[in-house]
């Protein structure tokens, strides 16, 4: 079992998906996986989800999105259109906000 800081059950969870995901990455992965939720990350401080940490196969850090497929109504390399509380919302496409955290990030560095 992964080892979560701070401890899961402490954590206040943004959404139902990331609940989720930390369930399940606390449980199956193996006992030498270190793993921080919402934590400042760099000299802008930016908080992704999860990073994950392992002393072989190094750091993976992880954004979750909630979306459900019938919520996206379509997505660009720029830009997604999901439907959220009943309303066409038009937000960065992941991939592109990504990017853009690690672009201002070695910027800063």
């Amino acid at each position: 079992m992964a080892q979560f800081f701070p401890a899961r059950t402490t954590c206040r969870f943004d959404t139902p998906g990331e609940r989720r995901l930390a369930e399940r990455l606390e449980k199956k992965l193996e006992d030498d996986y270190l793993c921080w939720f919402n934590i400042p990350v760099g000299p802008k401080a930016l908080q992704p989800d999860f990073v994950l940490m392992h002393p072989l196969r190094g750091v993976l850090v992880l954004e979750v999105k909630d979306w459900k497929l019938d919520t996206i109504q379509s997505m660009d390399r720029g830009q997604a259109k999901i439907y959220a509380d009943g309303l066409l919302k038009t937000q960065k496409n992941p991939m592109m906000q990504a990017r853009a955290d690690v672009d201002s990030q070695r910027a800063a560095g």
